[in-house]
């Protein structure tokens, strides 16, 4: 009697271990067939982007991550760019690790000193002299929402671009750098650009959409404010329908947009940046067609099935 049950309890075993290998076999089977599909996706679109890259008149780079997954795509990821306004994001960050220090509170009122005014982008240069007062907030939201020089000037002189940058390199960032005031073009032509690396914007764009830069509060809060619509090359390339959080940056022979795109199922960042431009135009058509060839390829990924047929989710 004792050898049947020991036989049966020996069959039962093998049997398990033989249902949990074919478990295995096809799990293993199923994810093999979605990254093979997603290697083939993935070398047409380098293919794609290498094309664009390699024929354009400029240095072009190139850093996106799927935040699902953890992929990535670069091209000269580790390349210095100037990042025009695009480096108002990092301006941002410090003003909200001040707020968290408890340094200033972005509800405090203050008032546009001369020394901050300057011309380009904004609105707030057209403003009276005296007439305007508003919370550190308001200003930050006029900086990244219209890329006000005026309001960024203002914040740079409270926060200090030592401090911006010193808060850089305790993240990690090492070549991304504030090194002067928006429109000092004198600041510019002795080589004191404000600077970045497309991998580098990646890393503090993905800090943010997991909380971790300042904290999950401030992370919400400044993407809260990147989110508002704006127009740019970054959004050209998606529907209006898909939520972007991002900054773009412009000036002579510089064109740069970089962002999050909060596509359901699939959100990914994304850097595109240019220099050296011999036609200022060809800087947002390339960042255009690699946003749009970007948004096609994590699309088709999130609403398709492992073997390729189009699931809408």
């Amino acid at each position: 009697m004792s050898r049947s049950i020991g036989f049966v309890t020996q069959h039962r075993r093998v049997v398990g271990a033989y249902v949990r290998w074919l478990l295995i076999a096809f799990v293993f089977l199923a994810g093999s067939s979605l990254r093979a599909q997603d290697d083939v996706l993935k070398s047409k679109l380098l293919a794609r982007f290498n094309a664009i890259t390699s024929s354009a008149d400029a240095v072009v780079g190139v850093a996106i991550k799927d935040l699902t997954s953890g992929q990535e795509i670069v091209i000269n990821g580790d390349e210095v760019f100037p990042q025009a306004s695009a480096i108002k994001i990092h301006i941002l960050a410090e003003l909200y690790r001040q707020a968290e220090k408890g340094t200033l509170r972005l509800s405090d009122i203050v008032q546009i000193p001369a020394s901050a005014r300057v011309g380009g982008s904004g609105v707030l240069q057209e403003l009276g002299a005296s007439s305007v007062s508003m919370s550190y907030r308001d200003y930050a939201v006029l900086m990244i929402v219209l890329s006000d020089n005026t309001a960024t000037n203002l914040l740079i002189d409270r926060l200090g671009m030592e401090n911006v940058n010193g808060f850089l390199q305790s993240i990690g960032v090492k070549a991304t750098k504030l090194q002067r005031v928006m429109m000092d073009l004198k600041a510019a032509t002795e080589g004191r650009e404000n600077i970045g690396t497309p991998k580098e914007v990646m890393m503090v764009l993905e800090k943010m959409y997991r909380g971790q830069l300042v904290s999950k509060t401030a992370s919400a809060d400044m993407l809260s404010i990147l989110r508002k619509p704006k127009e740019g090359p970054l959004r050209a390339g998606i529907p209006e329908a898909i939520d972007l959080a991002d900054k773009r940056g412009d000036v002579e022979g510089v064109k740069c947009d970089v962002g999050i795109v909060f596509l359901p199922g699939a959100p990914y960042a994304i850097c595109v940046m240019t220099k050296l431009l011999q036609n200022e135009t060809d800087g947002e058509r390339i960042i255009t067609e690699i946003s749009r060839m970007t948004y096609q390829y994590f699309e088709r990924k999130a609403n398709s099935n492992e073997y390729g047929r189009r699931i809408r989710r």
